[in-house]
């Protein structure tokens, strides 16, 4: 059969049914090829199975998605509680496509294929699909056609069973300016602050209260292990030169690998949104196409679009200067993007209407798309061939090392016969050993355990890279004799002394207070300030945040002095105690409603939409049977 296919290969009959055996793999996969027995199981869902093929691939694929999202993470660091999140995901897709099944909601081959056909990276120029640029983005993002498949056929399910759950929600239409209401309510008060320092002379601690509090907190003066390590970093690029890669070599490589340098068109963009709902009413819509245009003609009289931004912007609508950063197609929605990418760098568009509102939209630069040059990426084409023949030779040169160190040749002959570096770490816990050799937990605590002038007989990961260590000097754990920390032992408790004898004199401050109005008069004397106003998460004056003071202000009526006094802290005035008095309350500014008044209803619809489903699959949950198999691959166990 295959000679037949080899000699045929020519023909039209071979051709399609090559194209039939694509299809099948491109839009089916191969998914139904599991293995059910228990012992290849990690869970089961109202008796289906999640296998462990499909939480490996599930959990590699997450893996590669945080590392990818989050280029400065350590592997060790996105792994933790990662496996728990991957199969509480599975678990919920399973019980997703069960729920769907019985309320015979199906996604076809055929929407799958119209579905994918639109998304914008799949499309050639013509906004058709473009086979070729669905395998090559894809294979940039490391992910096979099936899978790809397979989970926009999931998250189209998911959407399907979204909308009919959420198909009911109702809000109603005073909650979101009830919301905004309370929300951007601020309030006026006025205060008494009575520092602790006025109370420091008479409150130093005695030598025996210094002793008792020294024996019942040595753990805050340990001391911990420390040991010195000279050490040798290695990663696959440091081992190779990328200098070293001729130009034929490197040229070679570039062409076999041209898909990496593919890069999509791309714009700086900056905007001003006109907020404005999907289903505004014609009032609406004429209001918001006036603000538009007053805006136009702010431009149009010289004023910097920027400032023009940053006076009309709501809270959330873009960055300083309407700054949106670089946008590729596919990233914003699609009446933004035709009419972002149609503008040249330096123009401003006439008001283009989204689900949004009305966006006004600058694009500040343009880079074209295309594959780049190899003269534009040498130095990248280099630097990824000697990272690539570097992790060739990285387990030899390990070895080596390993096996130099063990026999107790110094690592800085070692190194330089490589022409590498060694490093001495100088005396370190086992947290600063982390960070300055960039070795994972385990690794510091090998390191902490290891005797002085021991090797340690294995490599060390730390991130992309490996050490290779030695031990030089180790110090035992200890605890900072008494005299070296009274003078901070005294501080400590001289100042909460003094703290809790203000608190005390505050206390009894209050006691003399009446509720009402304060006569401006007599703020003066009494010694009663006025603050900024202050919104529900912020602070009083220039203290530190304090959630519970913030609450009680807010809690209290008008004229009314909160009951009790609240320990606070300044830049300026230090510690001390404080008693509040609500002076007077300020409404939100009607105007600021007018702005952002269609983002708040649709964050309160979105709240409520969101909020039903969630309570639909925390039911679902709750009545499912689901049987955790082998949590030890889920926690990543020995792997």
């Amino acid at each position: 059969m295959l000679e037949y296919i080899r000699s045929n290969s020519q023909s039209l009959g071979v051709k399609l049914a090559f194209g039939l055996i694509i299809l099948v793999f491109i839009f089916w996969g191969v998914g139904s090829m599991k293995d059910r027995s228990t012992g290849s199981l990690v869970a089961t869902v109202n008796g289906e199975p999640i296998t462990i093929r499909d939480f490996e691939l599930a959990y590699r694929n997450a893996e590669e998605s945080v590392m990818r999202n989050n280029p400065g993470a350590k592997r060790e660091q996105v792994r933790q509680g990662l496996g728990r999140q991957v199969l509480r995901d599975l678990i919920s897709q399973t019980l997703v496509r069960q729920e769907a099944a019985r309320a015979g909601i199906t996604v076809t081959p055929f929407e799958l294929r119209i579905a994918v056909g639109q998304v914008p990276a799949f499309q050639n120029a013509n906004g058709q699909f473009d086979a070729e640029s669905y395998k090559r983005v894809l294979q940039m993002q490391r992910i096979a056609p099936a899978q790809y498949e397979h989970d926009m056929s999931e998250d189209m399910l998911r959407q399907k069973l979204f909308a009919l759950v959420t198909g009911a929600a109702w809000h109603d239409p005073a909650e979101a300016q009830n919301r905004y209401n309370f929300l951007r309510e601020q309030r006026v008060p006025d205060y008494i602050f009575i520092p602790a320092a006025e109370f420091m002379a008479a409150a130093k601690p005695t030598d025996a209260e210094v002793a008792t509090y020294y024996d019942s907190h040595k753990a805050e003066f340990a001391v911990p292990p420390k040991v010195d390590v000279s050490y040798i970093r290695l990663a696959p690029e440091g081992l190779v030169k990328p200098e070293s890669i001729s130009e034929a070599d490197a040229r070679k490589w570039y062409e076999a690998n041209a898909s990496r340098f593919n890069q999509q068109e791309e714009i700086k963009a900056a905007h001003i949104l006109v907020p404005l709902a999907e289903d505004a009413s014609e009032a609406d819509v004429k209001k918001a196409q006036e603000t538009a245009a007053a805006i136009q003609a702010e431009l149009k009289s010289g004023k910097s679009f920027a400032d023009v931004a940053n006076a009309h912007n709501g809270p959330n609508a873009a960055g300083p200067g309407g700054e949106l950063g670089w946008l590729k197609r596919g990233t914003t929605v699609k009446p933004f993007e035709d009419a972002a990418f149609a503008l040249d760098a330096g123009k401003v568009s006439a008001p283009v209407r989204s689900q949004f509102g009305l966006h006004i939209i600058k694009v500040e630069e343009k880079k074209g798309g295309g594959t780049q040059s190899f003269a534009d990426v040498a130095a990248q084409v280099r630097a990824a061939m000697a990272k690539d023949q570097g992790a060739d030779k990285l387990r030899d040169v390990l070895d080596n090392l390993i096996e130099d160190n063990i026999l107790g040749k110094p690592l800085e002959k070692s190194a330089q016969a490589l022409g590498l570096e060694a490093q001495q770490s100088g005396l370190a816990t086992a947290q600063e050993l982390q960070q300055k050799l960039g070795v994972t937990a385990e690794g510091a605590a090998t390191l902490e355990k290891t005797p002085a002038n021991s090797p340690v007989d294995r490599a060390l990961e730390a991130g992309d890279a490996y050490v290779v260590a030695r031990v030089l000097k180790a110090e035992a754990a200890s605890t900072q004799p008494l005299e070296a920390v009274k003078d901070k032992i005294v501080a400590k408790l001289q100042g909460e002394k003094a703290l809790a004898d203000a608190m005390r004199a505050a206390a009894e401050r209050r006691k003399g207070l009446t509720d009402g109005s304060i006569n401006p008069t007599l703020k003066t004397g009494m010694g009663i300030k006025t603050a900024k106003p202050m919104d529900r998460s912020g602070s009083l004056a220039d203290f530190g945040p304090d959630p519970e003071l913030a609450a009680a202000v807010f809690s209290a009526k008008v004229g009314q002095w909160l009951p009790a006094a609240f320990a606070v802290s300044s830049p300026k005035d230090g510690q001390g105690a404080v008693l509040v008095h609500v002076g007077a309350v300020q409404p939100p500014d009607p105007s600021e409603w007018d702005m952002i008044k269609d983002i708040m209803v649709n964050a309160v619809e979105r709240e409520r939409v969101q909020g039903l489903y969630e309570t639909f699959m925390q039911r679902l949950l709750s009545t499912a049977k689901v049987e955790v198999l082998n949590m030890d691959i889920v926690d990543r166990k020995n792997m």
